[in-house]
């Protein structure tokens, strides 16, 4: 974008008829006294009288008008934006154990889908945002730990959330049952190491800065493997102010099918174990709030909750970097113009050196 300084200088043009007037007054004129001119007008002017009177007004009034346009300095503006995050710190932990491969929840069409699936969904939306409620974490940086007997971290804390959604797509339920359990607070202890110093990669960043650090831990069961307690682990998070969501996804009862060969095959409604007890008392040694989702719907809610509770603030401040055009060159629709000074230069000296040399008048 090109634009002045200081536009009102502009109005000094008005002053230009005034150099025309100069050359074509005859009271300025030197004059010679001759018996007769009749010769002389009969030859006419020459093309260098005409020249003297045009063209060299001409020069000295461009000069002049690029001289104003100089002190009304034209200048180029090159609007530089500076977006600063405040962003937050989520490590995301699944549960992965052989539960989670039950069939019981719901999707959106109405189709039966695992609790493992719906996870993947909901926390896809969670990330990236849905259209709906899940307007997506694109400025926060989120991490993926998947524990079933054992806790790995699926990927680290990023701002690249194709990754992390192909990573959280790639968790799969244990193919044997030594690596099968549930490992609660194992999990949790991996979360807040690996959450625990994130503000040390982005310490020289301005752009980006960790206000907050906070892990959303799921399960559908209860800690039956692993060398910590879960309420071990969340004494470690509060001491190093990391807040812990805890979610368990399951509902109330499951179905199973018995029976078989010998006798007639039947359907049977078995609660699902969870402790919530547990659960409950990690989220309140941290700060954080324990939910229940039975449903894919519910869990959708609860994630969108926690949306809610934990944003980022981006703050945008634009700023201009003004190019000077007085003494630069300039392109302008793909033409390259001369400095105006130059320009003017160039016209000061061509109308002296053709006022002095070829349209020079005597006296």
């Amino acid at each position: 974008m090109i634009g002045l300084k200081h536009p009102w200088l502009l109005a000094l043009v008005a002053l230009v008829p005034l150099i025309w007037w100069a050359y074509l007054s005859t009271r300025r004129r030197a004059t010679i006294r001759f018996s007769g001119v009749g010769r002389l007008k009969a030859a006419g002017r020459s093309w260098t009288v005409r020249a003297r009177l045009l063209l060299l007004p001409a020069l000295r009034s461009l000069a002049v008008i690029l001289i104003i346009l100089s002190v009304a300095r034209p200048q180029r503006a090159d609007e530089t934006t500076l977006v600063q995050t405040e962003g937050i710190a989520i490590q995301l932990v699944v549960d992965r154990s052989s539960s989670m491969n039950q069939g019981d929840f719901i999707d959106e069409r109405g189709q039966p889908q695992t609790r493992l699936d719906a996870v993947k969904d909901v926390v896809k939306a969670f990330v990236g945002g849905d259209g709906g409620e899940l307007g997506g974490r694109q400025n926060d940086l989120i991490g993926l730990i998947a524990f079933a007997h054992y806790a790995d971290t699926e990927c680290p804390l990023t701002h690249d959330h194709a990754h992390l959604n192909r990573a959280l797509q790639n968790v799969q339920i244990p193919e044997t049952r030594d690596e099968d359990g549930t490992a609660i607070g194992d999990a949790l202890l991996l979360a807040v190491e690996r959450i625990r110093n994130i503000e040390r990669r982005f310490h020289e960043d301005d752009a980006f800065k960790v206000t907050s650090r906070v892990i959303v831990l799921l399960t559908d069961g209860m800690q039956n493997r692993g060398k910590y307690e879960p309420q071990e682990s969340a004494e470690v998070a509060a001491a190093l102010g990391v807040k812990v969501y805890t979610i368990g996804a399951a509902p109330d009862y499951t179905e199973e099918q018995i029976g078989g060969l010998l006798f007639e095959p039947m359907r049977i409604r078995r609660p699902v174990e969870i402790d919530e007890e547990s659960l409950q008392e990690v989220a309140d040694i941290t700060g954080g709030e324990y939910f229940r989702a039975k449903t894919e719907s519910s869990l959708r809610e609860i994630y969108a909750e926690i949306d809610r509770l934990e944003r980022s603030v981006i703050e945008e401040e634009r700023y201009n970097v003004y190019e000077e055009l007085a003494h630069e060159w300039a392109d302008v629709g793909g033409i390259r113009l001369p400095p105006p000074l130059l320009a003017a230069l160039i016209a000061v000296a061509l109308e002296i050196a053709l006022a002095a040399t070829r349209l020079r008048k005597i006296p």
